[in-house]
């Protein structure tokens, strides 16, 4: 039997399923109250603050929710302990997600405000473009609801074409509140994750924890309040890892094709994981892998780059590094940031030594320590992405919700089962990690 199949409640670590799990949730509600307060209070996005205001309350009722529920967990069943956790983190999703996006949705159809960020409106208008017969690539978006913003959030378009399959509903149904691209993004985000969960076969407590991180504290609903762009492309991310875990190279390489063709933010991932590929007969199937990608990418990008060349290199690749006269929207005061202000003059050679770093960092983690497992693709991408983000000229520090998540399902969701400790037949000693764990490093199981 695979390494990677047949999960079991029994296999996983208890120390993450008993009752300290429960005080976990109360603590991270607890903690995204505090970041909500701090939104509404200090962040200079309007759009963003007023989700901090009304996120507030639902994650601090969560957090005396979860606390409720953990100082009553000897008195709950199994089952009744995995509902009360479900029914909080829906209530928490409900009050600090939908609720908010559901009131910008609506203040957007009644008033001139847009009641949406950039990235949002962006995706709606490149899309209405490709509908008309224009290259997203090549126009501006200066007359439209885009037209009172600075022209770096007009003049370019930093995503690649798959991004534009999000903004098609409102391109084709004009104001309709249920085609905003927000919606679609959050839509697409749920349904993909809900697969990639129950395919991976984890106990309910890590699932809930998973879609916690990913959709329910700041760490993914401000990300969804603002845009959501991001969010739908760590699903698909997830889902790809977790095909890779069971033994489906060609599945994993096309969902993570799709992921790429949204965003640059999904490609670190993709020579990891098509290294790590295996089939089912745990042999090497990195060519299945690099095909099912390929099989995306090269029809949804090549015909928009064989368009204008020259304006696709320069939005999706140029802008993004921070070497366009309209400087990046990311500009989060990162050490390669900081440096690049400091030197100014010496910014195109600092970009390449800093863009030289993170590459050798990461053909040292692809050749030299090359991952076996999908959860090992997952750590290595984590490792290179924090250091690229740390490192970029034109950096944005909410970028690190990528290696966050990726480190919290490698631990949780990826990695194969460790057995259980049963008294060896002496009585005395217990049994350890199975023969395939200790023979991977990488594959332990998170305790």
């Amino acid at each position: 039997m695979h390494r990677f199949r047949n999960y079991t409640r029994t296999n996983y670590c208890p120390r993450v399923t008993g009752r300290r799990v429960a005080w976990w949730d109360a603590a991270l509600y607890g903690a995204s109250a505090l970041v909500a307060a701090a939104t509404a209070v200090y962040d200079s996005i309007p759009l963003l603050a007023d989700w901090g205001r009304r996120a507030i309350v639902p994650y601090a009722l969560g957090a005396l929710a979860a606390a409720g529920l953990a100082a009553s967990w000897r008195r709950v069943s199994e089952r009744g302990r995995s509902i009360g956790r479900a029914v909080v983190l829906g209530a928490v999703f409900i009050g600090a997600v939908l609720v908010p996006l559901a009131l910008n949705i609506a203040a957007r159809q009644r008033g001139p405000e847009p009641h949406a960020q950039s990235e949002t409106l962006l995706t709606e208008e490149a899309a209405a473009a490709f509908v008309r017969g224009e290259n997203p690539y090549d126009v501006s978006y200066e007359d439209g609801p885009l037209g009172r913003w600075p022209s770096k959030n007009w003049l370019h378009l930093p995503y690649l074409p798959g991004i534009l399959v999000f903004g098609l509903p409102h391109a084709l149904s004009g104001q309709t509140p249920l085609a905003d691209a927000r919606l679609i993004f959050l839509t697409a985000a749920a349904a993909v994750t809900l697969v990639g969960l129950r395919l991976s076969k984890a106990p309910p407590d890590r699932l809930l924890t998973a879609v916690m991180v990913l959709l329910v504290l700041p760490t993914g609903a401000r990300y969804i309040a603002g845009g959501g762009d991001d969010i739908v492309v760590l699903a698909l991310m997830l889902l790809a890892l977790v095909l890779a875990t069971r033994s489906q190279p060609l599945a994993a390489g096309v969902i993570l094709g799709l992921a790429a063709a949204i965003k640059q933010t999904a490609w670190p991932l993709l020579p990891f994981l098509i290294v790590a590929a295996q089939d089912r007969r745990r042999r090497r199937a990195t060519g299945r892998a690099l095909a099912g990608a390929g099989a995306v990418l090269v029809p949804v990008i090549l015909p928009l780059l064989a368009w204008g060349p020259a304006a696709f290199v320069e939005d999706t690749v140029l802008y993004p590094l921070g070497l366009t006269e309209e400087r990046t929207l990311a500009g989060s005061p990162t050490i390669g940031h900081l440096l690049g202000r400091a030197f100014p003059s010496a910014r195109g050679p600092l970009l390449v030594v800093l863009s030289a770093s993170v590459l050798i960092v990461g053909a040292y983690l692809l050749i030299r320590r090359s991952p076996a497992t999908p959860a090992a693709a997952a750590d290595h991408t984590a490792i290179v992405f924090t250091l690229a983000v740390f490192l970029a000229t034109a950096g944005r520090f909410g970028y690190l919700i990528y290696p966050l998540n990726l480190l919290i399902w490698s631990r949780l969701l990826l990695r194969p089962p460790q057995q259980s400790q049963v008294p060896a037949s002496g009585g005395t000693a217990y049994a350890t990690a199975s023969s395939t764990d200790m023979a991977s490093p990488s594959a332990k199981s998170f305790s």
